[in-house]
């Protein structure tokens, strides 16, 4: 459900339907263990956007600059959103407009979508996982409530696994789980291993053939703003996409829910 007032916790997700949602040196991806050392922050204003004006940009450790969003009262409780494959902040425009008169909502493109750079390095969960830690330490971000839908859900788990909890307030995990692909004795993915070939090469060869399949699937009405969340997806690089659909979709994070030591909510379709 995509808010038009202020949104219980079920209504934080995309307006999705729920049928099949697709997920959606090496210093790195250095871990718990990572330099602590304070730094100056990388952070740099740019086209129109929000807060005063600018779209803001970070950049990562690795020099790939991050587009981000920050909308509502700075000192109000932190909501930080990480939208899925192919996804941008635009995704969560109801979201944002919904929730940002009560918190401070800041959500941010994953590396490769959206108006953040298009690169096709470090698209793995660990580095993607390194990107959270980056936005949450160049803005200075503590007790911080973190939403990741389809693939952001994915990274959230990927962060938790490699950083812990220490920076956050909640987890909120919204059309994705530990692990996407079923086999035996585990049915609660959204893909058998058998197809996960053919979407790979679905990503290298067709975004549009991806956004035909997908985008049914992500709205119970069409939005007004549907060719531009096209766009999304088809703008990808095609190798990008398809290195980051293939490692997603290999990873495996059941032993990490035990590490979850903070309030979690899990968000899921009846169809999904």
């Amino acid at each position: 459900v995509i808010p038009t007032q202020p949104a219980r916790p079920t209504e934080i997700a995309p307006n999705v339907r729920g049928d099949r949602v697709i997920s959606r040196g090496r210093g790195d991806d250095s871990g718990p263990n990572r330099e602590c050392a304070a730094r100056p922050s990388r952070t740099k204003g740019g086209e129109p956007g929000s807060r005063g004006g600018a779209m803001p940009m970070l950049t990562t450790n690795d020099d790939v600059r991050l587009h981000y969003v920050d909308e509502g009262p700075s000192d109000a409780p932190v909501l930080l959103m990480i939208p899925g494959w192919g996804c941008s902040t635009q995704w969560f425009q109801a979201q944002i407009s919904g929730l940002s008169g009560r918190f401070r909502v800041i959500a941010y493109d994953p590396r490769g979508q959206g108006r953040s750079q298009r690169t096709e390095a470090g698209q793995r969960m660990s580095r993607v996982a390194k990107d959270l830690d980056d936005v949450l330490t160049e803005l200075g971000l503590r007790e911080v409530v973190v939403l990741g839908w389809s693939l952001g859900a994915s990274t959230v788990l990927s962060y938790v696994d490699m950083f812990g909890c220490a920076a956050l307030r909640g987890v909120v995990l919204v059309g994705g789980g530990p692990r996407l692909v079923n086999s035996d004795g585990w049915e609660l993915g959204y893909i058998g291993s058998d197809e996960v070939p053919g979407w790979v090469a679905t990503m290298r060869r067709d975004l549009e053939t991806a956004a035909d399949f997908l985008l049914p699937r992500f709205f119970t009405t069409e939005p007004p703003q549907l060719a531009d969340l096209r766009a999304d997806i088809t703008g990808m690089h095609n190798e990008a996409a398809a290195a980051m659909s293939c490692n997603v979709l290999t990873e495996d994070y059941t032993d990490v829910l035990g590490k979850v030591r903070v309030p979690a909510l899990v968000v899921t379709g009846s169809r999904e």
